[in-house]
């Protein structure tokens, strides 16, 4: 009794005592939780001002903000705590003020007691965001770079315009048959952007494997237009001719890719497009190929592009071009955008600014001047971003003042938005002007080299006196004119710009600033004539017009003069250049100049001269212009530097790029040119001697003092000084050795060294000196270097960027010791190949995690010593790695490892947050990606992982997150001591643990296994459920593995199996699996995206997925599998595709070497499956009885494609048995629901079915509306193309309305298109081939004779009924070529009259080895007017063409060819005037039947 009344007071103390305490404490403690709430006010608002400032400084630096950032500045501001603190201070004045007075004492009491309370809680909810604040060290990351060869663009804005456009275009490049499009429109409309924008979402849906852009120009240049193709698809040519390079590229371009085993001779290359898109060697890729700013016809060939193989895409401002002169296949126009979408562009370029009342309707009214015009709306938005609106109003009224007569509204708008540009430009910036203007003068490309020297030696910028400086200015203003979109950045060192801004800009150049460019068009014969001429001061001539130059220029404000021979001989007087005293910059580019004229040393203003690409012979007058300061040979052909050279005491810059011949420079020149400040020698001279007696020495640089950019090629080590140093050098790109290769695009990081010693690397002190501030480093076979980051840069390569170790047997550690200070901070690339030796990256601990912190690419390959790559402590630094690549490691055991001492302080799931490729391939010692057991290490250097192993790819367990990880390759991982016959109970327990873990690859696009031959299953459930993304899965070449996705997890902690799997699954392809059974196990499984499913050689894969088993059932030993399928009551028929998945959005089906499948589809199919499948093939299926079922061929309204191909046991394609027709177009089963008609069929292929009987039912070939190609090849037993149905009323009439190629080829057995009665019609049949069908007797006869024949016949179909029945009228009236091939029993191919234009389009007939055929046709009433070929080869009983006279109802107009061989009996009666002499052989000519059948469709 007593402890119940203890209890009760308890409780009673508990629910008043407590509470009234707790509300007295917030009272009590009412000053210290008001100062609290004030003081972490201000810690939020003090964090808040720091975390802002690192995020504008990461802005500044062009880095993206981290979203947890972004979220926790978004929470610090908001406005709810600020109101809230605000709040609770106003009442905490108010309270201040209260008097304590009876009665008020309770009320004040109150007060405090809810402010405090308040204020407690505000404190908290700060203390909570103060404890999640991110780290304000790293805030922002570098996006990936984009790829230089499709470059997108911020103006694109996706819009309605565009939308039929786009899809249009992206049908067009869809479409197989379509191999050469056309876009065409007006210039600045937008053409190449929206190109460019198809062209990448066709890259994304994998259409394309490479995409490749050329600009063809108004001045084509083959070479050039060769070189881009090629780089883009790392060719490197060895051909110096144009075709030679052609022939390398057509090579390239137009690889076939076809199904291995299947003779093209055979079967139409159209009949397996899929298999060459997915199934292709790894070097043969689709191709489009984009060919911009097309101005005439181009030959394609000429380049290297083949008319077939790739897809080729041109861009023109001229219709007529693309369709008449280049034959397009499809020409799609693109025009001006509408109002609603210009608007939108217009303010997204302009900015907020067009927001404002006062000036939105100046704005809306800039904007319709503009006239839709994207190029127009984007320069004038810009110019006038953040612009006063009586600027916006003088912009409108320059835009609608008249423009010049002879130009059209539209392209008067175009110039008038140009000049807007122009005006303003000229306004703020006069050297960017000048810029500008001599940027248009230069053509569609421009080298920013090229610039410099031009803009150097006119004398461009104020207040400059030397290269470096000329260089820095350069390239701020080529910065200023990117940003106003008149220039366009291209590739890393050279710009280009737009046609439109071009056009308009040399107008105004030729109008206000006596700038003239000259075209290849005409103009070129009288241009000095012209008085216009006479104040010009730049004149840019370009084309191979120039066949005359005059004998002198009288051009007296000349200072620029550019002109490009392109190879064409001409001849320059020796007073050419007398009357043009002022000229600063002369440009001779692609000349034959065997001297040079004498008048040229009247250019005492001279300041730059470039002779590149010249074949040059004696040039030493050169030498006497003492004033030049910029000297160009660029890939000319000289053999010898003169020595008058060394007189150039001036000179700042030095180009001998490319000057492969190069092989004297006298001693002592270069070391007189005491001014140079840049040498650029790459790819040239590497003649150098020791002593420099009769060649340049490398001693000769060490007097250059004012040198800073170097760029030299040094064969051999031994011949450096000693004292040669180059610690002065800013840019230079040294190679050292006979390894490297010059890049064709020179590297924008200018820090390079090339490194090849044969010597000892420590005796290369001036080398030494400069490695410290080198950005990339390319090291191979050093000498007497174990430690590269010990022995060669002490202070840790502070400055490199890209470093490159290749073939060295003595490395043995990147990093050795412990080091004191940041390592590697810059480094942006790592590669390293062949390295024997190697043993570890690192020897020793990283003192922070800022060493390696910029890494982005790491590529490993050919390291046998490397037991692993990274160590744990590595590895949490590489905060920015995107792709990593390791291959052809043998002992490599896992990829980082965590080794004895590291402190394990971080989630190790949170690994290398920006990865977006991981490649492995080869490393058959696998076991793990991160290693954090201990780990036993053998003798042989192999990791033993203690601990339990898991059953599928190590890779795809729970260790690392990959949060971004896009692209994942697993090649050849061998996982030998991974046991996987652990019973179902281990495996189950082993992953129920990680169902609740941390999502990983969330973001995975594409995921490639191949070669792994030692795991049965590749994912769990676990994994899979988080690959949300995914796109495309690949599986191959996987010895064991048995199943791909095993789902026992869920069942084993209770959960379902999810309806739906990879949601954006499109492509999934299934190969080379000799042991799979099936995909998972489930109910009623949807692949919502999936587009594309192959499965190739997978034997004993019966069903794609199963049913699954109960957990009784899977705690047995047996294999649930095997135990599913022996108790399945469909085991004997069990369908590859049953009800339980789901394929809403199947386009292509292919199904090679299944070897077990018996039928595809069941009897039962989810409600939305199939529905729009396109195209379906089917190869080497042994023992498939049937493609269709009767019940469910409503499933295949969108079907187009069919092929089968060697399936032996098929007896049906489309399956007959419970098909009825009711009436003739509609198909319908006995229970009389309707079945589809294959209506959208268009071509069907059936080879190597020997138990094929028949291939169409007689109700569905009547709805075969769209077929236009129908191909059946050896099929031993086929007796008949159409067979007969029980029916109520026979077919009587088969039309065939687009069918335009017929083959039938080796079937034994068959007698005729179809039994019985009736008639075939073919009005689009061009191309029919029969041959090796010996049992047909004749080959076409009209109807109303065979009726006369069935009379008389006592069976119910006589034996003599032909191939083809036709109608009394024309039956084959678009037949272009016919071949008949070896048919024994054929006697007759024509049985009597047909009307007179049956056969008028008939180009070629031939007949060959039919050793029955009597005659060709009976009667004749043919006009066979375009016949070209007749061959009748080896016909022994053959002895008429007719048996009646034709010559009054015939006409032969000059056949190209008539051949007869083997005719002893023949008889010709064509007139001797049309065929004056044909040969007869009676003799066997030793040619087979095989060896003429060369080709199906030749």
């Amino acid at each position: 009794m007593e402890s119940i009344l203890m209890e009760c007071a308890t409780k009673f103390l508990e629910w008043t005592v407590a509470p009234v305490g707790q509300w007295l404490c917030y009272s009590f403690h009412y000053k210290s939780n008001i100062g609290s709430m004030k003081n972490q006010e201000k810690k939020l608002g003090l964090a808040n001002k720091r975390l802002q400032n690192s995020v504008e400084a990461a802005r500044c630096n062009g880095l993206q903000i981290e979203g947890d950032v972004k979220k926790w500045l978004e929470e610090a501001e908001d406005v709810k705590i600020e109101n809230l603190v605000r709040n609770v201070l106003e009442r905490e004045e108010e309270e201040a003020k209260m008097k304590w007075y009876s009665g008020a004492c309770l009320m004040k009491l109150k007060r405090r007691h809810q402010l405090s309370r308040k204020a407690k809680k505000i404190e908290q909810e700060i203390g909570k965001l103060l404890q999640t604040k991110p780290s304000s060290e790293r805030v922002g990351f570098r996006p990936a770079p984009q790829g230089i060869v499709i470059v997108g663009s911020m103006d694109y804005v996706a819009s309605k315009s565009r939308e039929s456009t786009v899809t249009r275009l992206m049908e067009a490049l869809e479409d197989d048959e379509i191999h050469l499009i056309g876009v065409w429109g007006m210039a600045g409309v937008g053409k190449s952007r929206l190109v460019r924008e198809v062209a990448n979402q066709a890259k994304e849906k994998k259409l394309f494997d490479e995409v490749v852009i050329a600009n063809v120009t108004q001045s084509p240049d083959c070479r050039r237009i060769q070189g881009e193709i090629a780089d883009t698809l790392r060719l490197k040519f060895d051909e110096e001719t144009e075709p030679g390079r052609a022939s390398r590229l057509l090579e390239r371009l137009s690889q076939e890719r076809k199904k291995p085993g299947i003779p093209e001779e055979n079967v139409d290359l159209e009949a397996i497009p899929l298999q060459g898109r997915l199934t292709g060697k790894k070097d043969e890729k689709m191709i489009l190929v984009i060919l911009d700013d097309i101005w005439e016809k181009l030959d394609l060939e000429a380049i290297g592009i083949p008319s077939r193989g790739c897809k080729v895409l041109l861009i023109s401002r001229d219709r007529n071009v693309l369709v008449s002169k280049m034959d397009t296949q499809k020409d799609i126009q693109l025009g001006v955008l509408d109002d609603e979408d210009a608007w939108s562009l217009f303010e997204k370029m302009a900015g907020d600014c067009v927001k404002d009342p006062n000036l939105q309707s100046t704005a809306t009214g800039v904007a319709k001047a503009c006239a839709g015009l994207p190029l127009a709306l984007v320069t004038v938005s810009k110019a006038l971003k953040n612009k006063e609106l009586f600027e916006w109003k003088d912009a409108l009224q320059l835009l609608r003042r008249p423009a010049p007569k002879h130009l059209t509204e539209m392209l008067s708008t175009i110039y008038s938005s140009i000049e807007l540009s122009f005006k303003h430009l000229k306004e703020s910036h006069k050297e960017a002007l000048d810029v500008f203007l001599l940027c248009s003068q230069l053509g569609y490309y421009i080298g920013k080299d090229d610039l410099l020297k031009y803009c150097y030696g006119l004398g461009l910028f104020h207040g400059i006196n030397t290269i470096e400086e000329a260089k820095n200015r350069l390239y701020k203003i080529l910065r200023i004119l990117e940003d106003c979109c008149l220039l366009q950045p291209y590739k890393s060192r050279s710009l280009c710009m737009h046609d439109v801004v071009r056009d308009a800009t040399k107008s105004i150049a030729e109008q206000d600033h006596n700038m003239f460019v000259v075209r290849a068009d005409g103009g070129l014969k009288e241009w000095l004539d012209a008085n216009a001429f006479k104040r010009c001061e730049t004149i840019y001539a370009r084309g191979g017009d120039i066949h005359e130059l005059p004998n002198k220029m009288e051009l007296p404000e000349l200072r620029f003069f550019c002109l490009w021979g392109e190879d064409s001989p001409k001849q320059i007087s020796d007073n050419f250049f007398e009357g043009v005293g002022k000229l600063k910059v002369l440009d001779l580019t692609q000349m034959h100049l065997s001297s040079l004229p004498s008048s040229l040393l009247l250019l005492e203003n001279l300041q730059t001269l470039c002779l590149d690409q010249c074949v040059l012979g004696d040039i030493a007058i050169v030498g006497k212009l003492k004033n030049l300061v910029v000297l160009s040979l660029l890939k000319s052909n000289i053999s010898q530097l003169p020595e008058e050279i060394g007189l150039l005491t001036c000179l700042r810059l030095l180009d001998l790029t490319d000057c492969f011949k190069l092989e004297l420079i006298p001693p002592n020149v270069l070391s007189s040119l005491i001014a140079l400040e840049v040498l650029y020698m790459r790819n040239s001279f590497v003649q150098w001697e020791a002593e420099g007696l009769n060649n340049a020495s490398l001693a000769e640089l060490k007097h250059l003092s004012h040198l800073i950019t170097l760029e030299i090629k040094i064969s051999n080590a031994s011949n450096l000084p000693k004292d040669l140093l180059f610690e002065k050098l800013e840019r230079y790109v040294i190679s050292i050795g006979d390894e490297w290769d010059w890049s064709d695009e020179r590297e924008e990081a200018s820090r390079t060294l090339k490194l090849k010693l044969n010597t000892s690397f420590q005796s290369q002190v001036g080398i030494i000196k400069i490695l410290n501030k080198t950005e990339n480093l390319y090291l191979d076979d050093l000498k007497g270097v174990k430690s590269v980051l010990h022995e060669l840069d002490w202070e840790g390569f502070q400055q490199l960027k890209h470093l490159h170790i290749q073939n060295n047997r003595e490395i043995k550690y990147i990093m050795n010791l412990v080091m004191p200070f940041v390592v590697f901070p810059a480094l942006e690339t790592f590669l390293l190949k062949n390295m024997t030796s190697l043993e570890e990256i690192g020897h020793g601990q990283l003192p922070n995690l800022t060493s390696f912190g910029k890494l982005r690419v790491v590529k490993v390959e050919h390291c046998d010593k490397l037991k692993y790559f990274f160590s744990l402590s590595i590895a949490r630094g590489l905060s920015q790695l995107e792709e990593l690549e390791i291959r052809e490691c043998s002992i490599m055991g896992s990829i980082v490892m965590k080794e004895e001492g590291e402190i394990e302080d971080e989630d190790t799931a949170s690994l290398f947050p920006q990865l977006r490729l991981l490649r492995l391939k080869h490393l058959p010692k696998l076991k793990s990606f991160l290693s954090i057991q201990n780990s036993l290490v053998t003798d042989a250097g192999e990791i033993i992982m203690e601990g339990k192993p898991d059953f599928h790819m190590p890779i795809l367990h729970e260790q690392v997150v990959f949060p971004n990880l896009k692209r994942l390759e697993l090649f050849s991982i061998g996982l030998e001591d991974i046991q996987h016959n652990q019973n179902l109970a281990t495996r189950s327990f082993c992953r129920i643990e990680n169902m609740q873990s941390t999502p990983r690859f969330q973001n995975l696009l594409d995921l490639d296994v191949k070669g792994s031959n030692n795991i049965k299953y590749l994912l769990s459930f676990s994994s899979a459920r988080f690959m949300e993304q995914l796109k495309h899965l690949r599986i191959r070449k996987c010895e064991v593995m048995e199943e791909i996705l095993v789902t026992e997890d869920l069942r084993v902690v209770g959960e379902t199996i999810p309806k739906e799997f990879f949601p954006r699954l499109e492509i999934l392809k299934l190969k080379k699996l000799p042991m799979l059974k099936r995909f998972c196990e489930g109910s009623n499984i949807k692949f919502p995206s999936l587009k594309w499913l192959i499965i190739d050689n997978c034997p004993k894969l019966k069903t794609f997925i199963s049913k699954p088993v109960s957990l009784d059932m899977m705690t047995s030993c047996r294999e649930p599998k095997e135990m599913n399928v022996a108790e399945s009551p469909h085991t004997a028929m069990q369908p590859l595709f049953n009800e339980e998945v789901s394929f809403p959005c199947l386009e292509w089906l292919t199904i090679f070497q299944v070897d077990d499948l018996k039928i595809i589809w069941g009897n039962q199919f989810a409600v939305d499956s199939f529905y729009k499948l396109q195209d379906i093939t089917v190869y080497s299926c042994e023992n498939l009885l049937n493609v269709f079922r009767s019940d469910m061929l409503e499933r295949f309204q969108s079907l187009e494609k069919l092929r089968i191909r060697d399936c032996h046991s098929l007896q049906e394609v489309f399956e007959v048995q419970g098909m009825n027709v009711k009436e003739s177009h509609v198909v319908t089963r006995e229970d009389s629901k309707p079945i589809f008609s294959f209506q959208n069929l268009q071509r069907v292929f059936v080879v190597e079915c020997s138990s094929l009987k028949s291939l169409f039912p007689a109700s569905m070939a009547t709805c075969l509306a769209q077929l236009e190609k129908l191909v059946i090849i050896d099929c031993m037993v086929l007796e008949e193309i159409v067979v007969g149905e029980e029916t109520k009323q026979p077919i009587a009439r088969f039309v065939f309305p687009r069918v335009t190629v017929l083959h039938l080829v080796v079937l034994p057995r068959l007698k005729w298109f179809y039994p019985g009665v009736h008639t075939s019609e073919w009005p689009m049949l061009k191309n029919m081939l029969v041959a090796f069908c010996p049992k047909v007797k004749i080959f076409a006869s009209e109807l109303s004779s065979f009726k006369d024949i069935l009379g008389e016949s006592q069976v119910e179909i006589p034996s003599k009924q032909p191939l083809f029945l036709v109608d009394d009228e024309v039956p084959f009236p678009s037949l272009e070529k016919l071949r008949i091939f070896c048919m024994a029993d054929l006697k007759i191919i024509w049985h009597n009259q047909f009307t007179a234009n049956s056969f008028c389009k008939r180009e070629i007939i031939k007949d060959e080895f039919c050793e029955n055929l009597i005659v060709h046709q009976e009667t004749c009433g043919v006009t066979a007017t375009q016949l070209k070929e007749l061959h009748l080869l080896h016909l022994p009983k053959l002895k008429h063409i007719w048996n009646k006279d034709p010559q009054e109802i015939s006409s032969f107009q000059n056949p190209h060819e008539v051949h007869a061989i083997g005719g002893e009996n023949m008889t010709f009666d064509f007139e001797h005037d049309v065929v004056k002499e044909i040969g007869l052989t009676y003799q066997n000519s030793g040619v087979s039947p095989e060896e003429r059948i060369i080709e199906i469709d030749s």
